[in-house]
């Protein structure tokens, strides 16, 4: 597991290591120094291309340097290297592979007879012993901690690093830390012209998030949840060493402050050894302020002399302690844990009065803050840290008021929940808070709801009922009842939310006209829509609108078009995609980002429903970056937008970018939230024949509230019945599709009845054929006869492209049942696929189309469409249909070799070649992001991937490399 998590995120590194490392096979010495921050990973990069250079048969010698508090031991790493490799051989072994200079190195470290005079004599013989170990295969020589290098060992390390290199078999490998001291001596040789130019350096550079969640993945041998990776991330800044010890000790559990291991905060506090006094005040007083703090309020707070508090702050910046943030005016602490450390070790008397002179000074004069507008939320911090609950429950009410305005939910959060914590604490806490109980529970509620949290929504509005329910006014209950039953949906609780809408409905009755009553109108059409009722569900999408616009409810105006636009477009209306528009602009302009992300979803829907994929993937993808520079991905609004992007790639034959899309929205989200990826997601499984993934996925599933949205349970069904197929059972998987059938038909889904009868018909006719070794001609046609049916009443439905395109795949089907399907009726099908840019459904046309020309004994004929489907399911990786397409291949005698030979170059991914090719052609990035559907930061990862790969640096070695490849000209 070591070395599987050394290596994420530094294959670049690995690869240049391998690449010197022959280098010095081919006889050319090659110096390579790795620097980067304590704990980052030098150490397991170097011990896994240890590994590696082992098994290549080389010669590996590792020592380390100490940290000394005294005189330093000279040559202290050239000593254990010597030890170990005397014990790895054997001391009569080691003096024969190492030569006589062995034996006299040997001897100096044990004040033999054999001593040396003087370092070149030492030199010579480290290097005739390098040399003599080099002579049949290469050697590694490896010094970590060099910043703890005694003079000895840096001279040592300078000679052999500026040697000739020709034909010498020597990789020197270096480790130290980038944030030593200027003055320490290893800056010296760092500089010196002649080993800079005869040596190379690496910089490791702390994880990044995404690199963080695999790296934990791989140590804890599993998923780690991704709250708490994104948590683990700001407080380890990426460095593996830290971020490893926090989550092996359980140390995240506090949503603030963390309580530090013993041992973990002895390892951080070992950097405040050489500080002075004024820079440790600097630090206690910074430690105080949070991470970062302006320079303004350090100097107000600090009470040191001007000169003393530059020259202080110069010294933390020496040692790396405080680094300068995005503004000039504001310091920052370079690690979260060093911050925490020192205010953990700060008395609490101190920290009491630093957090209150703070709170004064920024109430004396805001612009101390951090940054305009954060003077209330620093405050907030202060007061509650410094104990005056009176104070922090004002500022805490008012800081998360402020942070909801700017939809800055997580902080916002934060505040409420601190506010409702000291609630109990204080005398007249409405007074002082300025709004009642029950609105402190609706505002975080809604915060929470924003964070991601909607469990915590729901027990806060729960709260908040019962806190009204006496002598609350009928409107008043109506509002908190529609704020529940909204959450109980998005918590997948979908039977609960219906029954709150109506209960909302019912207390509004008696009222007048109203913007909350046209939204609990709103409500109920869309809860009618979702169990596939267009009709009703827009007819009151209807009323809801016409009561908006009586009571000028702008807002509830935009929202009644969304529903009602929705059910139009479910319904095949033109005027659908008229409503959703202007239902997108109406919730820009009122700044309603729920409705807008709503309105981007539906909108996405209605265009894929009329099979403009495209224009679908497109438009959601542009809400879904809008849901991303709000950090509002993770909330159910962004996840269903996340899911009709996804939806829609599958269909394109995007499969690498629907499932990378989709998983990162449903990871660790509770089934109940993210049923529409989890089924997204199986799809994808099923149609690469991972079928115990796609059986995993809908058990994660299967104590969950399904509802009757046809949308839901006929992909159910149909992965269900996919699934049953795959095993060759083919009367469960016809049995499935009935079921599914049953389920949908009493909404007014066309297509996914269609969809349904589709899959059960290749069932049926599988089982006519004689598949697996089962045929029942009867039971087949039985099958085939009641599917046809069904599909016959939804083929009554508004015409569309697909749905005539869905009715010729089940005549087809119902053909092959019969054994009349013939090659040009398989063809039309596929060219109706290939139209409608359906690249798997197409190429399993084309399979049957082959398939049929060797039933009608035209071989030839069929031996190029194989070729095509063998290919374009490789490219898919539809393992299924691939692995059909090679046994028809075996009954006509087709090689397909030379489709073989067709597999994506250097490892790539499907979604990375085709960036690849983007890239040849001149595209940038921001071009190949439009092209492809995609965000830019999808196309920057791929294009680190497609680089590592490549064992490129940049854009124009890739370019170069595809052109000398010729891999698209």
């Amino acid at each position: 597991m070591l070395g599987e998590a050394a290596l994420v995120g530094r294959g670049e590194q690995s690869e240049l290591l391998k690449r010197r490392l022959a280098d010095v096979r081919d006889g050319f010495a090659r110096t390579v120094l790795i620097g980067g921050d304590a704990g980052v990973g030098k150490s397991r990069l170097v011990g896994t291309f240890a590994d590696f250079a082992r098994g290549t048969g080389a010669h590996v010698l590792v020592g380390a340097c100490e940290e000394h508090f005294g005189d330093p031991m000279p040559y202290r790493p050239l000593l254990e290297l010597l030890e170990n490799f005397g014990r790895e051989h054997g001391a009569e072994r080691a003096r024969e592979i190492a030569g006589p200079a062995y034996q006299r190195l040997t001897d100096f470290f044990e004040l033999g007879a054999d001593s040396m005079n003087s370092p070149s004599q030492f030199f010579l013989a480290v290097r005739r012993m390098l040399d003599d170990l080099g002579t049949d295969t290469p050697v590694v020589l490896i010094i970590e901690d060099l910043h703890w290098a005694d003079p000895s060992t840096l001279d040592l390390v300078r000679h052999l690093g500026q040697a000739h290199q020709d034909d010498r078999r020597l990789m020197l490998v270096g480790t130290y830390r980038s944030e030593m001291n200027r003055d320490n001596p290893l800056w010296k040789l760092l500089a010196a012209p002649t080993f800079v130019r005869r040596s190379e350096s690496i910089e490791l550079a702390p994880f990044t998030l995404e690199e963080l969640r695999d790296f934990l993945a791989a140590v804890s041998g599993g998923r780690v949840d991704s709250a708490l990776v994104k948590r683990c991330f700001e407080w380890s800044d990426g460095i593996a060493f830290y971020a490893e010890q926090l989550i092996a000790t359980s140390t995240l559990e506090s949503l603030e402050h963390i309580q530090l291991p013993s041992d973990m905060e002895t390892v951080v506090l070992t950097r405040l050894t050489d500080v002075g006094p004024e820079a440790l005040k600097v630090l206690r007083v910074a430690a105080v302020a949070g991470r970062a703090l302006s320079r303004r309020l350090l100097r107000t707070v600090s009470d040191l002399p001007a000169n003393v508090l530059n020259d202080a702050v110069q010294e933390c910046f020496d040692q790396q302690m405080l680094v300068d943030g995005h503004d000039e005016d504001v310091y920052r602490f370079k690690h979260a844990l060093l911050r925490e450390a020192v205010y953990q070790r700060t008395v609490r008397g101190t920290r009491v009065d630093l957090h209150t002179a703070m709170a004064e000074a920024l109430a004396s004069d805001p612009r101390l803050s951090l940054t305009e507008g954060s003077a209330t939320a620093e405050q907030a911090s202060h007061w509650y840290q410094a104990g005056d609950h009176p104070k922090a429950l004002a500022f805490a009410v008012q800081a998360g008021q402020l942070a909801a305005r700017t939809l800055a939910f997580p902080s916002a959060e934060v505040q409420f929940d601190r506010a409702l914590q000291l609630w109990r604490r204080v005398d007249d806490p409405e007074a002082l808070a300025g709004v009642g109980m029950a609105q402190l529970l609706i505002d975080a509620a809604e915060a929470a709801r924003w964070s991601g949290h909607v469990d915590r929504a729901l027990e806060h509005i729960g709260k908040a009922i019962a806190d009204v329910t006496d002598g609350a006014g009928a409107d008043r209950l109506g509002e908190l009842h529609e704020r529940l039953a909204t959450y109980l949906e998005e918590a997948g609780k979908r039977k609960e939310s219906v029954v709150a809408f109506h209960d909302a409905a019912r207390l509004l009755a008696p009222e007048p006209p109203s913007a909350l009553k046209a939204r609990v109108l709103a409500a109920l059409g869309l809860a009618q829509l979702r169990a596939g009722h267009y009709a009703v569900g827009g007819a009151q999408a209807e009323e809801a609108l016409l009561m908006a616009l009586e009571v000028g409810a702008r807002a509830e105006e935009g929202r009644a078009l969304n529903i009602s636009g929705l059910a139009m477009g479910m319904l095949n209306e033109p005027e659908g995609e008229v409503r959703l528009r202007q239902a997108l602009d109406i919730a820009g302009e009122v700044h309603h980002i729920e409705d807008r992300l709503r309105a981007y979803s539906n909108l996405g829907l209605i265009l894929e429903h009329a099979g403009r994929l495209r224009d679908s993937a497109e438009l959601t993808m542009q809400g879904l970056e809008e849901a991303r520079q709000l950090d509002l991905t993770n909330t159910r609004q962004g996840t269903i937008l996340a899911n009709n992007t996804s939806a829609a790639l599958v269909l394109l034959g995007k499969w690498d970018d629907a499932e990378r899309i989709i998983t990162e929205v449903s990871l660790d989200r509770p089934p109940a939230e993210s049923l529409y990826p989890l089924l997204t997601r199986a799809e994808i499984k099923v149609g690469r024949g991972e079928y115990e993934q796609a059986r995993d996925l809908l058990a994660s599933i299967a104590d969950v509230q399904l509802g009757e949205d046809p949308r839901l349970l006929g992909p159910l069904h149909a992965i269900r019945a996919e699934l049953a197929i795959g095993d060759g059972e083919l009367l469960k998987a016809i049995e499935e599709v009935k079921d599914g059938v049953t389920a949908v038909r009493a909404g007014e889904n066309s297509m996914e009845l269609l969809r349904l009868c589709a899959v059960g018909l290749r069932a049926a006719a599988d089982l006519a054929g004689g598949r697996a070794g089962k045929t029942d001609q009867t039971a087949a046609m039985s099958a085939g006869d009641w599917l046809a049916r069904e599909g016959w009443d939804a083929d009554a439905a508004p015409a569309t492209d697909e749905l005539k395109q869905l009715v010729q795949l089940c005549k087809a089907e119902r053909q092959r049942i019969q054994r009349k399907d013939t090659a040009a009726l398989w063809s039309k099908v596929a060219t109706g696929w290939t139209k409608l840019d359906r690249p798997y459904p197409a190429a399993y046309a084309r399979f049957r189309e082959a398939a049929a020309l060797v039933a009608a004994g035209d071989k030839s004929a069929a031996r190029g469409i194989v070729r095509e489907v063998h290919q374009a399911a490789a490219v898919l990786r539809a393992e299924p249909l691939r692995i059909k397409a090679v046994e028809l291949a075996q009954r006509i005698s087709l090689n397909l070799d030379q489709a073989r030979r067709t597999e994506l170059p250097y490892g790539l991914t499907p979604a990375e070649f085709e960036t690849w090719r983007l890239l040849a052609k001149g595209k940038q990035m921001a071009e190949i992001a439009a092209e492809r559907h995609v965000t830019r930061r999808t196309v920057e990862t791929q294009l680190r991937a497609i680089y590592r790969k490549l064992g490129v640096h940049n854009a124009t070695q890739a370019v170069v490399r595809a052109h000398r490849d010729g891999l698209f000209d």
